[in-house]
């Protein structure tokens, strides 16, 4: 008589045998596998053996998916950001593991990503939601394949349509500086800042007054809220997001006067050594500050988009704007960055008509 629930039996040859679910296919089927022994006690002890421990009893390939994940991440964890990690984890957790996670990896098919690329789209997530989803899948699939010669399938990503940055016109540009100029305090400085030397929110935050100069301004690190091991977050300060982002942008001209009244020790957003403003409260101000300019709401990145636009008009070398901004690739600069305003088009319009004319 089997052992209720247990999957144990006696055998009429004497030996005690235990089953257990050994992979679970893409259709969602049960192959179980089955182990011997000459007591239920040893048995039952080798079938928890095989539950707890599936992939390093048997062979790899059967590995799930939920297995590979903890494999992989482990793998990354010291290889990457913190920042980077928790975005992985974070994307494992809520959307791979819970609809994959029981699958044999090797039973992963073009047709189980198609059909899981449905399901995410079903849930009313962006294109490029879903298509962050499906990077981090392959990633953990080629790890897969390089350790295990597991064979895996090509992923086909959601075609996304590009969406135009929010870029501010001349005449809202005019509109927030003058707005900040009067009665300017460390904040309204700091929104200055980024408006004319395009840098991001979290360089902006982590800089300190000796990262600037009369002639240069150095961006070598950034600020970013991420969770801890107590899953709780927290404000870290580490290297910028790519090797090319340290850099080096000349002090813009007009900010001197600014630059040379608030002048203190400490981080430049609180003129204070220890205390900072995070990028949460910096957006919450910027915000503000945008509200009562009266200009639609949009994110502090707004700032960096219309740089890279008031370069480009001023006659700025792609080449030049795209080290200005710390990208390592010209074509980020052109495709991400780069936007042509309406005034622009008017002006290349009224360049075509002379040329007509004459």
């Amino acid at each position: 008589m089997p052992r209720r629930g247990e999957n144990i039996y006696k055998r009429k040859d004497g030996r005690w045998e235990a089953r257990y679910v050994k992979e679970i296919t893409a259709d969602g089927k049960k192959k179980y596998g089955s182990v011997y022994a000459s007591s239920y006690k040893e048995v039952k002890a080798k079938q928890q053996l095989c539950i707890l421990q599936p992939t390093e009893n048997h062979n790899p390939i059967r590995i799930t998916v939920t297995e590979l994940i903890a494999k992989w991440l482990s793998s990354m964890k010291n290889q990457v950001k913190p920042c980077t990690y928790q975005k992985y984890e974070c994307v494992c957790r809520n959307h791979i593991i819970s609809d994959l996670g029981t699958i044999a990896v090797r039973y992963i098919s073009q047709f189980t990503i198609m059909s899981f690329t449905e399901k995410l789209l079903e849930k009313n997530l962006s294109t490029k939601t879903v298509n962050d989803i499906l990077i981090v899948l392959g990633l953990a699939l080629k790890y897969a394949q390089e350790t295990y010669s597991i064979t895996i399938p090509k992923i086909n990503y959601v075609k996304e349509h590009q969406r135009e940055m929010r870029v501010f016109s001349a005449q809202e540009q005019r509109v927030i500086t003058e707005y900040l100029l009067q009665q300017i305090d460390i904040h309204k400085f700091g929104v200055l800042l980024a408006l004319y030397t395009g840098m991001r929110i979290g360089e902006l935050c982590a800089l300190r007054w000796d990262d600037i100069t009369d002639e240069h301004i150095v961006i070598n690190k950034t600020m970013m809220r991420i969770k801890n091991e107590q899953s709780k977050t927290e404000v870290k300060i580490g290297s910028p997001k790519s090797e090319s982002s340290n850099r080096i942008i000349p002090t813009p001209k007009c900010l001197l006067p600014m630059i040379n009244q608030f002048r203190s020790n400490g981080y430049v957003l609180s003129n204070d050594k220890l205390k900072y403003t995070e990028p949460r409260l910096m957006q919450i101000k910027f915000g503000q500050m945008i509200a009562e300019c009266n200009i639609e709401k949009t994110n502090f990145h707004a700032l960096r988009h219309t740089f890279a636009t008031r370069c480009i008009e001023a006659g700025v070398d792609v080449k030049t704007l795209s080290e200005l901004l710390g990208h390592s690739d010209v074509k980020t600069t052109l495709n991400r960055y780069v936007h042509s305003s309406f005034e622009l088009k008017q002006k290349s319009m009224e360049q075509l008509e002379m040329s007509l004319i004459s």
